[in-house]
């Protein structure tokens, strides 16, 4: 990128050639320095500038600035360059449009003008005024304007290019140069990959591995985070804490360049491609090949997989038992980490899916099992519990109760409560594992125990017709009249719908107390009147004659 004194100089030059009035200007500049042999100071060609945009009856002046971050090794550079912009913004000249493509928040910040034009506007200014674009028919004009728009989805680099291609098509060829892939983007691309510091593309590369493969969009402070570890080939990465950057977001922006982009996102920044094509070219086989060192930094899906779960590992790994909800948040990647490794985790569990088979026939174990046996042989207690406590659609009953076995055997509680704090009894009368249960009441698993203050073991197997499990756990001790959290008994459920007539007359033979109330006074008589429940109703008035009508 040009400092100050280059692009005014540019911008002398550009004047001079489209007026006769800014000729003069720059012609008197010319000889008030010896002809040229004396060079002019900043400041004359400051003023000189100045003079030319204050010419009246000028048409639109559009300056363009195309990649105002990518001076990391000049601050200074950049620093005046900026200096000259807002001067520019200040002057308030209306014909003048300054168009800023791909920038940091930090300097858009600066100029939050409304003369910081649109790039939609820049297409049409374009389209509209060029020698020999404006000669189509306005349907044509539309057609490409909107199409540009839409490739270029905020990218000024990409629709310059198509701008480029099309400013001599004849009208016959809209459509075939709008169909042809954009290889000019390429060798672009390529350039500003040779524009990356040597000692960036490390970083670069592999933010840009990081990016390309992410199941979701990466947050700043997640994407920064990666850079932290030191990548060793065939071991876990090693966290650096003297590697974090206090300024992520001008950390990624500094390693990536012009390649991404950051939005806000659910009250977040997350990174992105500034185009796609950005994506599919850093993945291509003309970047695998080509010469120059750009070929460094080609992003092979299989390799960049690695890399991301290697950092995701070893971020979880680094966390130990002295780890909190206040010191997680020092370690942006752990909630990404746990969420993407969880996921692969009952990737492979499901018994559905044939790579668990495949992982046992390469490393056998043992004979063919469930899953769950695996989980709980490898002893993954965390996919263990996942899969006891699951809705059972891949574990049979049989399946239930080897592992439940095996971890009884091995010191397991069957009083410990499992995801959503149900114990294992619960689960197991819930899903009529009759088995399981009769295993669980012989290991001293309490009967009458409430899920959530809520709802027992047997309301959960009346409740859902298991009616084997039910009359199991009433065998042993299970409380018919137990009340809940809310004063109610089971029957007291039952009687505000839900539960089968079959149900209700179980808990009626087992002598459950129809006088009971609950927390608001309520017996189940009442409840079922409130609720319409004319069967359980006629079949409580049927059971206690001492009932009024």
């Amino acid at each position: 990128m040009q400092d100050a004194r280059g692009l005014v100089s540019s911008l002398l030059i550009q004047l001079s050639e489209q007026s006769e009035l800014c000729s003069e200007i720059i012609s008197r500049l010319y000889s008030a320095h010896a002809t040229g042999s004396v060079q002019a100071g900043d400041d004359a060609l400051l003023e000189c500038l100045k003079d030319m945009l204050s010419i009246p009856g000028q048409g639109p002046i559009y300056l363009i600035l195309d990649g105002l971050d990518q001076s990391p090794d000049d601050p200074s550079a950049r620093e005046s360059v900026l200096d000259l912009i807002q001067l520019l913004v200040q002057l308030g000249h209306p014909h003048l449009h300054i168009c800023v493509s791909v920038v940091s928040k930090p300097i858009s910040e600066q100029f939050s003008s409304g003369q910081v034009e649109d790039i939609n506007n820049y297409i049409n200014f374009f389209i509209k005024t060029n020698a020999n674009t404006s000669q189509w028919k306005d349907e044509d004009k539309e057609f490409v304007i909107k199409k540009v728009s839409e490739e270029a989805d905020g990218m000024f680099r990409w629709a310059s290019c198509r701008l480029y291609q099309l400013r001599r098509c004849p009208p016959g060829g809209i459509l075939r140069t709008l169909d042809e892939f954009p290889k000019i983007m390429e060798v672009e691309y390529e350039r500003m990959l040779q524009g990356i510091h040597e000692k960036q593309w490390e970083a670069s590369h592999r933010l840009f591995q990081y990016i390309a493969v992410a199941p979701r969009p990466l947050q700043v402070s997640e994407t920064c985070e990666f850079l932290a570890w030191d990548i060793k080939q065939g071991e876990l990465p090693e966290f650096k804490a003297g590697w974090r950057y206090e300024d992520p977001e001008h950390a990624v922006y500094s390693a990536c360049s012009s390649f991404i982009t950051m939005t806000d996102a659910n009250e977040c920044q997350v990174v992105k491609f500034s185009h796609l094509s950005m994506k599919e070219f850093l993945s291509s086989d003309r970047l695998a090949t080509s010469k120059g060192g750009t070929s460094r930094y080609y992003v092979s899906h299989e390799d960049a997989h690695t890399t991301v779960a290697q950092g995701l590992l070893a971020t979880l790994f680094y966390l130990d038992e002295q780890v909190n909800k206040r010191s997680v948040t020092n370690f942006p990647l752990a909630t990404y980490a746990a969420q993407y490794l969880a996921g692969a985790l009952r990737r492979l569990f499901n018994g559905d899916k044939p790579q668990l088979s495949i992982l046992v026939w390469i490393n056998p174990t043992t004979a063919e099992a469930t899953p769950i046996y695996y989980a709980s042989l490898l002893g993954l207690c965390g996919i263990v519990r996942c899969l006891v406590y699951s809705d059972g659609s891949s574990v049979n009953g049989n399946g239930h109760y080897d592992i439940v076995m095996t971890l009884l055997d091995n010191g397991a509680s069957p009083r410990i409560e499992g995801p959503g704090r149900r114990t294992a009894l619960y689960s197991a009368a819930e899903n009529g594992h009759l088995r399981v249960v009769e295993l669980l009441l012989g290991r001293r698993s309490p009967p009458t125990t409430f899920f959530m203050r809520q709802h027992s073991p047997l309301g959960q197997a009346l409740r859902n017709r298991h009616l084997r499990v039910a009359q199991l756990l009433l065998q042993n001790g299970a409380r018919v009249d137990a009340q809940n959290g809310n004063g109610e008994t089971i029957l007291h459920q039952a009687s505000n719908g839900g539960y089968d007539l079959e149900s209700v007359q179980m808990l009626l033979d087992n002598h459950a107390n129809t006088g009971l109330k609950d927390n608001q006074g309520r017996t189940a008589l009442e409840i079922a009147r409130e609720s319409g429940q004319e069967e359980i109703v006629q079949l409580l008035l049927g059971h206690d004659p001492n009932t009024m009508h």
